[in-house]
């Protein structure tokens, strides 16, 4: 756990760390990693996999890997090592993959996806 320097008005008094590394450090962020914890996420090795575990997301699962897909996108952009950058881009695209199976035929689901 680690104490927190700057305050905000969801801030948490020591942040928490999950087994995974991801970080909480407000409230909204401790419900997130609940969310994380309970969505059991495959690491898929196709677009097709990726699209049939995405199609029976109900709203609250997807909402969960819309975060997941998010988080990852960022890290794979912030990561120094290419290999690991090029494994995070590649799981990034397959939830995004997976989010938009997920999604209502409208395509509502790609402006929460850039």
């Amino acid at each position: 756990m680690i104490t927190p320097m700057i305050r905000s008005k969801d801030a948490i008094d020591t942040w928490l760390i999950d087994v995974a590394g991801n970080v909480a450090i407000s409230i909204s962020d401790l419900g997130l990693l609940k969310r994380i914890q309970s969505l059991i996420v495959p690491a898929f090795t196709s677009t097709e996999q990726a699209m049939e575990w995405g199609s029976h997301l109900n709203p609250e699962q997807l909402a969960t890997v819309l975060d997941i897909h998010r988080n990852m996108s960022n890290a794979a952009r912030a990561e120094g090592n290419p290999q690991r950058m090029v494994n995070l881009a590649t799981q990034s695209q397959l939830l995004r993959e997976a989010a938009e199976a997920a999604a209502p035929s409208d395509g509502h689901i790609r402006h929460h996806l850039v």
